[in-house]
């Protein structure tokens, strides 16, 4: 009895681990197969995804789907164009956008998948037009068809007196060279040869063998989706192994660079394979040596056309270098490309003169020359280490008393084998700027100052009433009373719209501090009560006392000005075409989750969607008298701040524009 009783005890324990073992664990794996993956993608990029005669397809869509049967996890594919692909990826609308190439702006919300397809940046033009385009590129002017906001953009857009047709995709690129409407293009080499093969004009075309710069898509997940990228990568990695991977890429991509090398391949092998009968044709006999040496013959002549088809390979990549070499040398902006070591092995000669140098520093480190040395600072390593590249930032040097400035852009080379610098002298740029800036100041000046002087006549005239009074009741106390409380408010009074007017006007240096939002405002409003009671207008003001915001204050006392001022001439606009039972113009400040809110709200003319879509571009202006550089140099401000702006309004029901800000001190 005690044996069985033990056997049945451990049966029962044994049954109950087993259960525990089936047990389902709902980890995030078990989460992600209960739900349908969205996936995002741009269907404009052949052959990897497009849309053709209503159904979408290509190598991508096909490799995913692919993946996902096999992970068991069901999908659903979403084609929108690629910056709508980001901005509902952001919103977490959709999971994942797939082909993608590597952008560093979104490495802090997304992450990449190991690379789903490789391919290169060529050059693509007509076969009959090669030597007059490489003769003329950067002398004369052409049309460059690029894809916008591209890496390949970047490049190209240093060339002298070229022109670029800019589009949003590779699709439009390559149509817009079949069209005729551009001399050339750069672009994804797949996508070219794709869009060629289609129209039947491969033969007609000259694509570069040579690589401008190798590029590769990936599908990007949310940065919090570890496991989801894990398995993605896993599973790819599974259909390069098993095979799969290269019959769905060889069902789409005709790579013509790799069949003439497995053409040379099958050549050699060949050869090595008649060697061989030649050798054995040696020891069976003069019949055998003959057959052997007729086919002999017959590859010499294979070998041949080999031979000529290599050494046309290789003019066709000098042809190729010494166009990227023009293309370095006939920039204007200064390039400086350095290796992974962080030294220079390529330099211009507009870099050149920026470092004041007679000939390129090859081998020097790039650390040792000025001012490269001082715009590196601190980026070298994360440039060269962790891939980061940076955008359009703005340095100044000094030189024989004289400002320069400068706007530079640095990215690493692919494959980590360095980073390049490029660099534009703005300062015609920054002192147009400043002059502008000047005459939109002035033109709230002159507002101000036409609605100050009416309002500096009252107390001064009530002044000269007291005074001229005086000699007659000096002895009477009442007088004495009322002269003791109204003069010196009314002097208050006068001092206080002057001293804020001074302010306005006088220049300062940029200064952040810790500023009262309430101080900040009524010191803006005080200056335009007068022009606001002329034209019978209410003000209305609700601003918490206690809010105080780390900012310019001399920037920010612009920015509000210029606000009010928009907003009067708003409501003065308005008049042309309904009646305003109460014309108002509100200003509030408050706390909210997100930061500090300012508005500045009227119920004015408004905008139309169009308006309110470029009125922050340089120059845009609905006014007769406009300079359109308020709305532009104010965003600019704000943003200097650390702040943002946004703006809603509709045509004829009036404008709120709304200031947040994050800091405090």
């Amino acid at each position: 009895m005690g044996f069985l009783k033990r056997l049945t005890i451990g049966i029962m324990v044994c049954m109950l681990l087993m259960t525990m073992l089936v047990l389902p664990t709902y980890s995030e794996e078990v989460v992600m197969a209960e739900q349908v993956l969205r996936i995002g993608y741009d269907p404009t990029l052949p052959p990897y995804q497009f849309e053709e005669n209503g159904e979408y397809k290509g190598l991508l869509l096909d490799l995913t789907q692919q993946l996902f049967n096999d992970m068991d996890q069901p999908i659903e594919f979403v084609p929108l164009p690629i910056e709508n692909c980001i901005e509902a990826f952001k919103a977490k609308e959709i999971d994942i956008v797939l082909g993608l190439r590597f952008n560093a702006a979104y490495s802090e919300w997304m992450s990449y998948s190991d690379s789903l397809v490789n391919s290169t940046i060529s050059i693509i033009m007509l076969q009959d037009k090669e030597s007059e385009i490489k003769e003329k590129l950067g002398v004369e002017p052409l049309v460059i068809a690029v894809e916008r906001n591209s890496t390949e953009f970047e490049f190209v857009k240093n060339i002298k007196k070229a022109n670029f047709n800019n589009a949003f995709n590779q699709q439009t690129v390559a149509d817009l060279m079949l069209l005729g409407r551009a001399d050339m293009m750069v672009g994804v080499r797949h996508v070219a040869e794709y869009v060629l093969d289609q129209n039947g004009l491969a033969d007609q075309y000259y694509i570069s063998n040579t690589y401008v710069t190798p590029i590769d898509y990936y599908m990007a997940v949310h940065k919090d989706r570890v496991t989801l990228l894990n398995k993605i990568n896993t599973e790819l990695r599974n259909l390069k192994l098993s095979g799969t991977y290269e019959a769905i890429y060889n069902r789409w991509i005709d790579d013509k660079a790799i069949a003439n090398q497995q053409r040379i391949q099958r050549i050699l092998k060949i050869m090595g394979v008649v060697l061989s009968f030649v050798f054995l044709g040696a020891l069976t006999g003069a019949f055998i040596s003959f057959q052997l040496k007729r086919r002999v013959d017959e590859k010499t002549q294979e070998l041949s056309t080999t031979n000529q088809q290599l050494e046309r390979k290789i003019v066709e990549i000098k042809t190729t270098n010494e166009l990227k070499n023009l293309i370095f040398e006939s920039s204007p902006r200064s390039i400086v490309i350095f290796d992974k070591e962080g030294n220079v092995s390529a330099m211009n000669v507009p870099a050149q003169t920026i470092c004041q140098l007679s000939e390129a520093p090859i081998g020097r480190s790039i650390t040792s020359l000025h001012p490269l040395d001082k715009m590196l600072d601190g980026r070298l390593e994360r440039i060269l280490v962790d891939g980061e590249s940076y955008h359009n930032q703005e340095f100044m040097v000094e030189s024989h008393s004289r400002r320069h400035y400068y706007r530079f852009v640095v990215y690493p080379l692919a494959d980590a084998r360095g980073g390049i610098i490029t660099i534009e002298d703005i300062t015609e740029e920054k002192l147009l700027k400043e002059r502008v800036a000047e005459r939109e100041k002035n033109r709230a000046l002159i507002q101000i100052v036409s609605g100050i002087a009416h309002e500096i006549r009252n107390p001064l005239t009530s002044i000269k009433t007291y005074a001229a009074l005086l000699p007659r009741k000096k002895d009477n106390e009442a007088f004495q009373q009322q002269f003791s409380e109204v003069v010196p408010n009314e002097v208050d009074r006068v001092n206080a719209l002057i001293e804020n007017l001074i302010d306005y006007v006088k220049p300062k240096a940029r200064n952040v501090e810790s500023v009262h939002v309430q101080d900040l405002i009524q010191s803006c409003t005080l200056l335009f009560l007068p022009t606001i009671n002329a034209h019978q207008m209410r003000l209305e003001m609700s601003v918490d006392q206690t809010l105080v915001i780390a900012v310019d204050k001399n920037q920010m006392k612009q920015v509000i000005i210029n606000l009010i001022l928009n907003a009067i001439e708003a409501v003065i606009d308005m008049r042309q075409y309904a009646t305003t039972a109460e014309e108002v113009i509100a200003i509030n400040a408050r706390k909210e989750a997100c930061g500090t809110i300012i508005e500045v709200i009227d119920n004015g003319v408004g905008m139309t969607s169009d308006e309110l879509l470029n009125m922050f571009e340089l120059f845009y202006t609905t006014k007769a008298k406009g300079s359109g550089i308020g709305m532009s140099l104010s965003k600019q401000m704000i943003e200097e701040n650390h702040g943002t702006i946004e703006v809603r309004s509709e045509k004829y029901q009036g404008t709120t524009v709304r200031l947040i800000f994050g800091g405090e001190l």
